[in-house]
């Protein structure tokens, strides 16, 4: 995967997960390891993504629809309980609960693993933070260079307050190799941000990094209001039809296929290395067995 990020390559696909909850007891934790393992192990995918879950509470005033879990902590599960999964690992890292020596430990044992990293800001101005993500760029910068690290990027802010391509070429500046976006549902605000990036690095003749596109399956419309709670935004016709369909998570699986179709081609006439991940970040077996699927579409589209 690493090797494919240096090159600049179209077609990466990642699987995204999130850790376990803490709260479970060492055998439970096991289980759902292994069967996780046994999951991935099957997929035609470059890295497997991990993600470091915030409580985001702070960041709107509107209730969660789901309660806040703690999870077991990214690191320790992708190297001890998902130590069989040889493929790349791209852990996630909420900096803002780091101080500089322990970000340091932490990127310290990713390059033991060979793995990649992506930083995540605090979810909100009023979260305390130990680190901020410049701070946590420049320690990257000085120290961890050959650490592959990969930044975040987020259509609906380009649309709310445009400037969203001028982050990422700042965070390009800082080191960041590759991105990957939060989940889309909106090919327009995908496209608009997209759009200006591509030709912002034209003006400047920077070539881009591999740009990774979410997608997660929708099974509920509980899991469709966590969504908007989380800042996705979906235009109406598709809430609509999510909203009005016989099968759901069916539609939801039509929907991001067609996304990332029509994603794929806009990208490829502008040579932007357009790559995908797919969420599975739901406990439900319906949900997790869409993903799966989503992700043999996703091999298709990209081509592989």
């Amino acid at each position: 995967m690493q090797a494919a990020i240096e090159a600049r390559r179209s077609g990466l696909l990642t699987y995204g997960i999130t850790p376990p909850k803490a709260s479970f007891s060492p055998e439970k934790r096991r289980e759902v390891a292994h069967k996780q393992s046994e999951r991935i192990r099957a997929l035609p995918i470059d890295g497997l993504v991990i993600y470091d879950l915030q409580d985001e509470s702070e960041r709107t005033p509107e209730a969660r629809p789901f309660p806040f879990l703690e999870t077991v902590e990214p690191l320790d599960y992708a190297y001890r309980d998902l130590a069989s999964l040889t493929l790349p690992k791209v852990t996630y890292c909420c900096v803002a609960k780091h101080d500089r020596a322990s970000l340091s430990a932490r990127l310290e044992r990713i390059r033991a693993h060979a793995g990649l990293c992506t930083f995540v800001g605090a979810a909100s101005r009023r979260q305390p933070a130990s680190l901020r993500l410049p701070d946590a760029y420049a320690l990257h910068r000085e120290s961890f260079a050959d650490v592959p690290l990969g930044g975040v990027l987020i259509a609906e802010r380009h649309g709310a307050t445009p400037g969203e391509d001028e982050r990422v070429v700042r965070k390009m500046r800082d080191g960041c190799s590759f991105f990957i976006t939060q989940a889309v549902y909106s090919v327009v605000a995908s496209k608009n941000v997209l759009s200006d990036l591509y030709y912002r690095a034209q003006a400047s003749n920077q070539p881009l990094p591999p740009i990774l596109v979410t997608l997660s399956p929708c099974g509920s419309l509980k899991t469709l209001q966590f969504m908007r709670w989380l800042g996705i935004s979906a235009p109406r016709w598709l809430e609509n039809e999510l909203t009005h369909a016989q099968d759901i998570l069916e539609t939801s699986l039509r929907i991001c296929s067609d996304i990332l179709a029509d994603l794929a081609e806009f990208c490829r006439s502008k040579h932007i290395p357009l790559g995908c991940n797919v969420e599975s970040v739901s406990l439900r077996k319906e949900e997790i067995d869409a993903s799966v699927e989503l992700v043999h579409r996703a091999h298709r589209l990209l081509g592989r």
